[in-house]
């Protein structure tokens, strides 16, 4: 019993005959479904990927045309705990802001009182979170600063505001903005404040003014006046 011939039908590259039921063409070697449509030469492949290469490296350039990359710094959370500062700023933009400088504006702590970020490669704020730490140095010795923790223990007691005490953080945008941004002390925070320094400044072997440890007023001196 002779085998039914199988259909045949005519290829729709080369229009030669080919089994109906065959997904490549036994001639040419190109697809019958729909892979045909996907079907290029080595040399239009190379070079549509030399155009994507190029264009690749193109873009960036032809989108500063047209965009000026910008920092846009939201603002931040900010934590003290004792005497470490905590902040976490946002940029939103897409490029790099910086941190200007951190002050104390203060009706009781001392004009020098230093607030320090611990590393300064961390003063570029890059694009996305970034999180700051500073060191606040009050110009306050041991029991200086163990006594006007007692201060602030009385006032909590007697429900009294603490004087005004703010740490100041100035950041820049990439077009120059300068954003502001204060951290009002509470009575709470200061005893923080002064029982942390109080702990920190009895493990400093020698108290100097960068430490400042030395509190203020305190220059010995040999001959003070009225002293013979």
């Amino acid at each position: 019993m002779e085998e039914d011939p199988q259909p045949m039908v005519r290829c729709r590259q080369c229009s030669l005959s080919i089994p109906e039921s065959a997904y490549v063409c036994t001639h040419c070697v190109s697809f019958q479904d729909w892979r045909r449509w996907f079907t290029m030469s080595s040399t239009v492949l190379a070079l549509l990927t030399a155009l994507i290469t190029v264009l690749t490296f193109a873009a960036p350039n032809v989108i500063r045309l047209f965009h000026t990359p910008r920092s846009v710094m939201a603002a931040p959370m900010i934590n003290l705990e004792g005497t470490t500062i905590r902040l976490l700023v946002n940029n939103n933009g897409d490029a790099p802001g910086f941190f200007v400088r951190a002050v104390t504006e203060s009706e009781y702590l001392a004009g020098a009182t230093k607030v320090r970020l611990r590393d300064d490669q961390r003063a570029i704020i890059a694009p996305g979170s970034n999180l700051l730490m500073f060191d606040v140095v009050p110009l306050l010795n041991q029991d200086q600063s163990y006594r006007n923790s007692i201060e602030m223990i009385q006032l909590i007691i007697q429900n009294k505001d603490a004087p005004k005490t703010d740490v100041v953080f100035e950041f820049g945008d990439s077009d120059g903005t300068i954003r502001v941004t204060r951290l009002s002390l509470n009575a709470e925070q200061l005893f923080e404040l002064f029982r942390a320094n109080s702990d920190r400044c009895s493990a400093v072997q020698t108290p100097d003014f960068y430490n400042g440890c030395t509190g203020p007023g305190e220059l010995q001196m040999d001959n003070p006046p009225g002293k013979n």
